[in-house]
């Protein structure tokens, strides 16, 4: 059975990487439903996270094949119960015809933010796991979504666990 499934990973922060490691997913025919790249607290170093729905055979087989390539330092599935997953999405709400105050209302519902107010729009900032973004979405459609931007999720183990330690590493290398 296909699921929800978190890759995250620690590469070098260099050129071509990201093109590498998405182009060995999809020559073999995975869809990455969600990537999201960015620098660690060690500039060297970028970490990638990837949502997939795939079955454990196809998630085994990936992250084999992502280990194999040299400029990937760790590489981890997280799975649901041990892990922090949050998306950021920003939603422009068109506002004529509207009664503002339930729009207000519908986005404090979805524990979002107002961040900018305009002639004719609202944009609001929602954050949370995948589901609540896509819940909150489907409630605020019976409004007129102007725009809608997503991050895409970002995910860190729970607890003092850590997918690579820089300093450790760069300890081993004295």
């Amino acid at each position: 059975m296909q699921q929800e499934r978190v890759i995250s990973f620690i590469v070098t922060n260099q050129p071509g990487v990201l093109c590498r490691i998405s182009g060995l997913i999809s020559r073999r025919g995975f869809n990455i439903e969600s990537l999201t790249v960015g620098v660690t607290s060690n500039p060297q170093l970028s970490r990638i996270t990837i949502v997939m729905y795939a079955e454990d055979s196809v998630i085994e087989q990936v992250v084999k094949q992502i280990d194999k390539l040299l400029d990937v330092k760790a590489i981890k599935e997280i799975p649901p119960d041990s892990g922090i997953f949050r998306e950021i999405a920003l939603i422009k709400i068109g506002t004529r015809d509207v009664d503002k105050k339930e729009l207000m209302k519908d986005i404090e519902l979805c524990k979002g933010v107002v961040l900018d107010i305009g002639e004719e729009s609202v944009t609001a900032q929602l954050t949370g796991r995948i589901d609540h973004i896509n819940d909150s979405v489907a409630l605020l459609r019976k409004y007129y979504i102007v725009e809608l931007a997503r991050t895409g999720m970002v995910a860190l183990e729970s607890g003092d666990a850590q997918l690579y330690n820089s300093r450790k590493a760069a300890m081993q290398k004295i």
